[in-house]
């Protein structure tokens, strides 16, 4: 299960800058944009990407905005020796500082008064205190666009933990150094892809079949709205071009990115950039030594990602206008979300038990589904759903040859190939495992709903025969799962039993017999045999009262102005849509 919330939230602040000029912070060092504007503003972009080929284009372009970054953002001047000064510390409050110094001083040789001495310290520590309470009030009314700053600043008044390891290697081994971390967690995030096809050439796989050819059109005006939405505050991809640099260029730079991206569409060619990834491994459970333990979320160009965003909008048109997804998804797809999912399922379940039937419901995991989605299944699967040749072709393109490395603290891994799976943390990857997984519901006689790949499967059980046809779907689910290269972790895979008079028949997915439970969390609801959600609202209440203690530690500002934007923010993180700690979350982040 991805909560892609939470992965932003809590762990992209620790990614760092993998510039090799190492920039500054653009938030704080006020790079001169006019003076960018002005050396990009004099090139002939259109008649020079004309000329070019895309991949030429591309690298003429990236060339050109990393050259006029270099010239106008300020670098930083590495000192070791000197602490990281707060945020909230300004020129002023040093010599504040400096003077209560002087002035203690001075007081301990005689020179001064005790009372001297203490006027001089109170009004330095109010100043102090007023210009924390409004750097808090800052970032109290920019939670919402900038909750990097708020968790950064509340996890620094946190005794620190280290994010990643020490980790175990096959050997047994610890690995400590952060690039031998890297390697290994790499390493294992390369061998569970599935195994490297054949270059995806779009004539192998039914193109003929198609909607036949379409010829893309993008205008400046689409592109530079999307540059215009971009948010200022997430990280570069492996290309090194800054959302806040692109977004403050937008109008500068629309039109020639516009060129590069039709004719990347149209002719399907794909840079290298825009199939490279920066990893960042996110912690989920259990052991932090063991490197299962941790999921691979990318940070990819951000220019391919406005044109993934393009090209989405067409697939999830296509998809929507010829009803292509099941009704049973409900992750990725509009107008639904986990809520729809749980009412949906629960409220036929809850039917069938309070009309007297025993029902039994089987929660069935993927092991790394998003990772090994084979790329040649999907390529024709993406044609079998109807779309155009010039579509598929560029989303193969776009899946051949991509390659990794994983970012641990100040060190990076050696590049790997990815020869399977759709990108996590990317635009079109939860679009295309939609349409991967859309034909698992085929031939089954029980009721199944997903949420991407959160999939759950529950039928009527009052009789030998309902139990067999549950058993049956299984046995389908399975042959479904081997025919595609997808593999149910069994050991996850539970069944819980509702109903008074359940037999609680056991049941199996291949050799292996699943375990029956007495409560399961679905999409981040805790869910129990008897339906009963008292177990949900403590775990809510408590995550609720974790979170408020959070913020009463760490924010030093006890004003109206600061406290309630944090607390609703906050509680609508645990609780989203509803601002009651005591109701439960949907997904604690991921609706």
């Amino acid at each position: 299960m991805i909560h892609w919330n939470l992965c932003l939230k809590y762990h992209l602040p620790a990614v760092k800058n993998w510039w090799d000029h190492k920039p500054a912070n653009l938030q704080k060092y006020k790079p001169d944009f006019q003076k960018m504007k002005e050396l990009l503003s004099g090139i002939p972009w259109t008649p020079i990407l004309k000329n070019k080929g895309v991949k030429d284009g591309w690298e003429f372009f990236k060339s050109e905005i990393l050259k006029a970054q270099m010239q106008t953002v300020p670098t930083k001047k590495k000192n070791k020796t000197s602490a990281k000064k707060p945020e909230w510390m300004s020129k002023e409050l040093l010599t504040e500082l400096k003077l209560k110094s002087d002035m203690h001083k001075k007081w301990k040789r005689g020179e001064i008064t005790k009372e001297e001495f203490k006027r001089i310290a109170n009004s330095c520590r109010e100043k102090i205190r007023k210009a924390k309470a409004q750097n808090e009030l800052r970032l109290a009314r920019d939670i919402k666009n900038n909750k990097k700053g708020f968790f950064a600043y509340v996890g620094r008044k946190r005794k620190k933990k280290e994010a990643i390891g020490p980790l175990q290697g096959v050997d047994g081994v610890m690995v400590t150094g952060d690039r031998e971390k890297a390697e290994l967690l790499n390493a294992f995030f390369a061998s569970v892809f599935s195994q490297k096809e054949s270059h995806l050439q779009p004539q192998q796989h039914g193109m003929d079949e198609g909607l036949g050819e379409i010829q893309p059109q993008i205008g400046k005006q689409v592109v530079q709205e999307h540059l215009a939405t971009l948010n200022e505050f997430k990280s570069p991809g492996p290309d090194q071009l800054h959302p806040r640099v692109l977004k403050e260029l937008a109008e500068f730079i629309s039109e020639p990115l516009a060129i590069i991206f039709e004719s990347s569409w149209r002719t399907g060619e794909v840079p290298a950039d825009w199939r490279r990834a920066n990893v960042v491994p996110i912690f989920k459970k259990g052991k932090k030594n063991d490197p299962n333990n941790y999921r691979p979320v990318s940070l990819t160009s951000i220019p391919g990602k406005i044109l993934e965003k393009i090209i989405k909008e067409v697939v999830c048109k296509h998809l929507e206008t010829n009803a292509v997804i099941a009704n049973s998804q409900h992750g990725f797809t509009k107008n639904k979300s986990c809520q729809t999912n749980l009412i949906s399922f629960f409220d036929r379940v809850t039917s069938w038990v309070d009309t007297g039937n025993a029902v039994d419901v089987a929660y069935l995991d993927f092991s790394k589904a998003f990772d090994k989605v084979p790329h040649d299944l999907l390529a024709n699967k993406l044609v079998k759903c109807g779309l155009d040749k010039t579509t598929v072709r560029w989303i193969c393109n776009w899946l051949s040859e991509r390659t990794q490395r994983v970012l641990t603290n100040a060190s990076s891994s050696s590049w790997k190939e990815v020869t399977s799976g759709v990108p996590q943390g990317s635009v079109l990857g939860p679009v295309l495992f939609n349409i991967f997984i859309n034909d698992l519901d085929e031939g089954l006689e029980g009721t199944i709903i997903k949420f991407a790949d959160d999939t759950k499967l529950g039928g009527i059980a009052n009789t030998p025969e309902d139990r067999s046809r549950i058993q049956n779907d299984l046995d389908r689910l399975e042959r479904w799962a081997e025919t595609n290269k997808m593999k149910f972790n069994r050991d996850k895979c539970k069944i819980l039993h509702f109903g008074r008079k359940n037999g609680n028949q056991r049941y199996r997915m291949g050799d292996a017999w699943l375990d029956s439970s007495v409560c399961e969390k679905d999409l981040g609801v805790l869910v129990d045999n008897k339906l009963n959600m008292s177990l949900q609202c403590d775990a809510a209440a408590k995550k609720a009262n974790g979170i408020l203690a959070c913020i009463n530690r760490g924010i030093t500002s006890r004003s109206r102005e600061v406290m309630l934007p944090l607390i609703l923010f906050c509680l609508g993180q645990t609780t989203p849509g509803i601002l009651c700690p005591v109701l439960g979350t949907a997904d604690e982040g991921r609706c």
